[in-house]
């Protein structure tokens, strides 16, 4: 028992034991209450008001008398004090049926018994069978019928003072012949009642209503305080309701607003349980109309990608929470782009320019649409053309041919390709086709084609080719030979397509002996003497110029 009972109580108990005061004997069957010695009249009780004394095992007693429990701490309600009136024309003083019918007139019964018929304890039970089960509870009255337990000839009957469990209760009592006193009776002990008699239990009283906390929105929690409970120790369990009904597991301290709840007025439903009392609830006032929710973006939407005409730039949406649908548009210049509403855009020439922003907009049922938008980019810039292979001639770089033109690779492809053909570096009149025919004007130049791409949203971009090797004209070589004894004089004419007068050197060979002379007017004479006679072959080397190419004639001579 110690386990069960506060300090003062085993002290009170130690204190009995030692002194004797457990010992409770049987009353004399004679015996009558005092009030009834001092004049009390007879005939205005129910003799079945008598009872024997209940006697229990000696350590089921937990105190003695009105003073010593008093002192232990385990009162009487008043009743000593007030043993001399009877209470549903029960015997005044030690009677056990006096002292339960005080603590149910004290609770708040009418001082008349509730049934007609005898008083003797044995009849509680029977006479109120509506009332009466086999459960414990604080208030009730623990009923013994005669000869059962510790019950005599009239049965027994005690207030249950505390419910330690299904099998255990403390009770007071007072008894015919004996004493007030405070015992434990269990199950196992032989000693059990007959039954409890529960006229005006006392109740588990909600002393302050459940309180809500939070903000009725979707996707928030809210929590609930359990409220104030009489006895402070009782355990509280949850129901949250929405509009009244029931929500399905909804049964913690804490309840997630989802979006089922839109709209909806919320309450919880406290139940207080305590072992010997039965179960009470109280309501919280209900919250004001669940709003939607407010989704919370985490990290904002990033653009990626080079804002240049032809990339393309990515769009991440960001974190949010709770997870959403995401819808989105582009912008240019804060316009929007008309169907750009995915995560990636495609840069045309019409956006060069322009500055490129996203926004992303989150949505769930029962939630506020909330937008993000990303940082914007840069101004888009033209695209650039990437060059593969070098623009390049293809021909001779000589009077008459033709040259062509090859722009070389590049991309896109698909660039427009203008040709300018350029005269050491200049442009030449009239010149913009694939090839160029070489003319004398160009003599003594050299060659190039300028190659101009462009595009809609790209930067033109200018090639050019390498320049040829110097135009020159073909030459012609005219010998006329005099020859003498021994003597040989020759005339060399040089000529050439385009070009009106011959310049340069020319080198005369013969028989071993070589001579200089200067063209003039296209013409240069040259004698060699003493030479040998006979056959012997003549070389005319022409050096060149910066407009005629060189060459090289043979002829042979007869030496006379």
């Amino acid at each position: 028992m110690r386990s069960r009972l506060l300090a003062p109580l085993t002290t009170a108990l130690a204190a009995a034991l030692v002194t004797g005061l457990l010992v409770l004997a049987p009353a004399p069957a004679g015996a009558v209450a005092p009030a009834l010695a001092t004049g009390s009249k007879a005939g205005a009780l129910d003799r079945d008001g008598r009872e024997p004394s209940a006697v229990f095992k000696r350590s089921s007693y937990l105190c003695m008398g009105y003073q010593a429990c008093r002192d232990a701490g385990m009162g009487n309600a008043g009743y000593a004090s007030n043993n001399r009136t009877m209470y549903w024309r029960m015997y005044a003083g030690h009677n056990c049926t006096n002292y339960v019918a005080y603590r149910m007139v004290k609770s708040g019964l009418p001082n008349e018994r509730p049934w007609s018929g005898g008083g003797n304890a044995t009849y509680w039970g029977t006479s109120m069978p509506r009332i009466t089960d086999d459960t414990p509870r604080v208030g009730a009255v623990a009923w013994w019928k005669a000869n059962t337990g510790p019950a005599g000839s009239s049965g027994h009957v005690a207030y249950v003072e505390r419910v330690i469990s299904a099998d255990e209760i403390v009770v007071s009592q007072d008894s015919w012949g004996g004493d007030f006193s405070w015992a434990v009776v269990s199950r196992s002990s032989g000693n059990w009642p007959s039954g409890f008699v529960h006229f005006n239990d006392k109740p588990l009283v909600n002393t302050g209503a459940p309180v809500v906390t939070g903000i009725a929105k979707v996707g928030a929690v809210l929590s609930s305080t359990p409220g104030t409970w009489r006895p402070a120790s009782a355990a509280v369990a949850y129901q949250w309701l929405a509009d009244g009904q029931p929500i399905k597991d909804a049964v913690g301290a804490t309840l997630k607003l989802t979006r089922a709840r839109l709209d909806q007025v919320i309450t919880v439903r406290a139940t207080g349980a305590q072992l010997g009392y039965p179960t009470a609830s109280a309501t919280s006032v209900p919250t004001a109309p669940v709003q939607p929710g407010q989704l919370r973006n985490l990290s904002a939407p990033v653009i990626t990608g080079e804002a240049k005409v032809d990339s393309s730039l990515t769009l991440t949406p960001g974190t949010w929470n709770p997870a959403p649908a995401l819808a989105f548009q582009w912008f240019a210049d804060d316009q929007p782009i008309d169907q750009a509403t995915g995560t990636t855009l495609d840069l045309g020439p019409e956006l060069v320019g322009r500055v490129i922003t996203a926004q992303v907009t989150a949505t769930r049922e029962g939630y506020d649409p909330v937008t993000a938008s990303a940082a914007p980019t840069a101004p888009v810039a033209p695209g650039t053309f990437t060059v593969a292979t070098a623009p390049s001639l293809q021909g001779t770089a000589r009077l008459g041919e033709t040259l062509t033109v090859d722009p070389g690779t590049f991309t896109p492809s698909d660039a427009d390709v203008q040709v300018q053909w350029l005269r050491d570096g200049q442009p030449v009149a009239d010149a913009t086709g694939p090839t160029y025919q070489i003319t004398n004007l160009d003599l003594g130049s050299r060659l190039s084609a300028r190659i101009t791409l462009t595009r809609a949203g790209y930067t033109t971009t200018t090639l050019e080719t390498p320049r040829s090797a110097r135009v020159k004209s073909d030459p012609q070589i005219r010998l006329a030979v005099d020859s003498g004894a021994r003597r040989v004089r020759v005339t060399v004419t040089v000529t050439a397509p385009g070009v009106s007068e011959v310049t340069g050197p020319v080198v005369v060979r013969l028989a071993g002996v070589s001579r200089e002379v200067t063209l003039r007017h296209g013409s240069a004479r040259v004698t060699f003497k003493d030479l040998p006679k006979g056959k012997r072959t003549m070389t005319v080397r022409y050096a060149g110029s910066e407009t005629v190419n060189r060459l090289v004639t043979t002829r042979t001579v007869r030496v006379g």
